[in-house]
């Protein structure tokens, strides 16, 4: 595998490279579960890059959707080459604080995959009920967020809270 890592006590992300498009990791193929109930997105909108195993999958199987992938670290996107995410007309990726991008539009996603983490866990600027609004007014109606609340139960039980306060207890 080659794996992505901002610190020496998580793997950010680890690509098989017998198999580039496999999603490695259980919590990337739980993400997936969106597709129970958007099984055709037109657009679907990533809050975090990383080794770019969502990118890809969805890349490869939804070949009519429109991928949008936020990446606030540089460095991260400059190693896409080394994880082979694609570059294509229908996959973009920018740099951008997704807490300053989510707001600046409105009802132009059908799904809203968050899996944005920095070297300590899930990034901060989350962990704000704006931020989480703005993530909401983002999503078409029938539209699904879908959270990466990685790590130690006590890390995203608040983010768990404002989410719930938000998407007003509709959270599974």
């Amino acid at each position: 595998t080659r794996q992505l890592l901002f610190s020496l006590d998580f793997i950010q992300s680890a690509m098989r490279i017998d198999d580039p498009f496999a999603l490695e990791f259980a919590y990337t193929r739980k993400m997936m579960a969106f597709l129970l109930f958007v099984p055709d997105p037109a657009h679907v909108l990533m809050v975090g890059l990383g080794g770019g195993s969502l990118a890809k999958f969805c890349h490869r199987h939804l070949p009519r959707t429109r991928l949008t992938v936020l990446e606030i670290n540089a460095d991260v996107i400059a190693l896409r080459g080394e994880f082979e995410v694609p570059e294509d007309e229908r996959l973009a990726i920018i740099q951008a604080d997704a807490a300053d991008y989510l707001p600046v539009a409105e009802g132009d996603a059908d799904v809203l995959l968050l899996d944005g983490f920095d070297a300590s866990g899930i990034a901060p600027a989350f962990l704000d009920r704006d931020f989480y609004q703005a993530a909401r007014r983002r999503l078409r109606p029938g539209g699904v967020l879908v959270a990466n609340f990685a790590g130690p139960r006590g890390w995203w039980t608040q983010h768990w809270a404002l989410l719930n306060k938000v998407f007003e207890k509709r959270v599974l």
